[in-house]
């Protein structure tokens, strides 16, 4: 075969963890089946933590419209990093677009995060805008009618109008949209939805898979990216909406947030970090906003 008849390789690999979701998954893949990127310089990998859906049956049905893989690893419990991981070491592209089922990409998403990245000097941590990201009760009610992963355009343009915003904008509004001039950025890495140069990735080690319970990983791999020089960027125009679904555990989330938090610190040692927890009698502020408020104190001033 002559060079020109190889198949160019390509520039995005989406990598997307699964769990027994196989519709929400499928609005997921329908949304990357509407991208205006080529359908040549993107692939689509999806790595199943051991469902017993017909999650395998929804990839088998996009088969001819995304280049995508279906990879399937044994349930031993919670393993996303593991998953994640293993994607991107299947992943052929120069950059990687984590995004977790059940988010619906705007069409114009993967072009955005392709053009953003080849026209950056530096290495870039991208993190993708999440409508609807944190809805609960009657805001679930009211923004689901609305929803289409067929018309992902239609459904941003009706959350944006009723405020139906990512849950991290209230930090947005206050530290600003710049991420650069955030202590901490590493903060909000939340896989959800970001980019990561494929060569950066894997020289900081990728995902650390020993997080075995829920949340964690995306930010301790946000912690390596950033002590290793990476530029972290926002950018609303890279968006999605997060189709609601119930929630297993959410107290027990949000117990365990404070002992990953804890365990980041005692992990990296980061001056950054050692302002994780309630030292500072504010346990529900976020960590950039812990830091700009405390950081010209020290600790000892303060536990003194």
């Amino acid at each position: 075969m002559s060079a020109q008849q190889l198949e160019p390789s390509k520039l995005i690999s989406v990598v997307i963890p699964t769990y027994n979701r196989a519709e929400l998954l499928r609005h997921t893949l329908t949304s990357l089946q509407q991208q205006t990127l080529p359908r040549s310089e993107f692939e689509v990998i999806v790595v199943d933590d051991g469902s017993v859906d017909h999650s395998q049956a929804v990839c088998e049905s996009f088969t001819d419209v995304l280049d995508i893989k279906y990879f399937h690893q044994q349930d031993k419990g919670f393993r996303a990093g593991k998953a994640r991981n293993i994607g991107a070491a299947i992943a052929e592209g120069d950059y990687l677009v984590f995004i977790d089922t059940s988010v619906v990409l705007a069409p114009h998403t993967l072009a955005l995060h392709l053009a953003k990245h080849q026209s950056s000097t530096k290495p870039l941590s991208i993190i993708g805008y999440v409508y609807a990201f944190g809805l609960r009760g009657k805001e679930i009610e009211r923004a689901i009618p609305m929803m289409s992963s067929h018309n992902a355009d239609a459904s941003l343009a009706y959350l944006k109008d009723v405020q139906a915003l990512d849950q991290r904008e209230p930090q947005y509004q206050l530290m600003g949209a710049d991420l650069s001039q955030w202590p901490a950025p590493f903060d909000i890495f939340w896989t959800c939805h970001v980019s990561v140069e494929r060569q950066l990735f894997i020289r900081v080690g990728g995902f650390d898979e020993s997080f075995t319970s829920w949340g964690g990983e995306d930010v301790d791999l946000g912690i390596r990216l950033f002590q290793a020089g990476s530029t972290f960027h926002l950018d609303r125009d890279i968006c999605s909406f997060h189709w609601p679904h119930p929630e297993e555990g959410e107290d027990d989330k949000n117990n365990q947030g404070v002992n990953i938090a804890q365990d980041l610190h005692k992990k990296y040692q980061l001056w950054e970090t050692s302002f994780y927890g309630d030292l500072y009698g504010e346990p529900n502020m976020s960590l950039n906003e812990v830091i700009t408020r405390f950081g010209g104190r020290s600790t000892m001033e303060l536990v003194g």
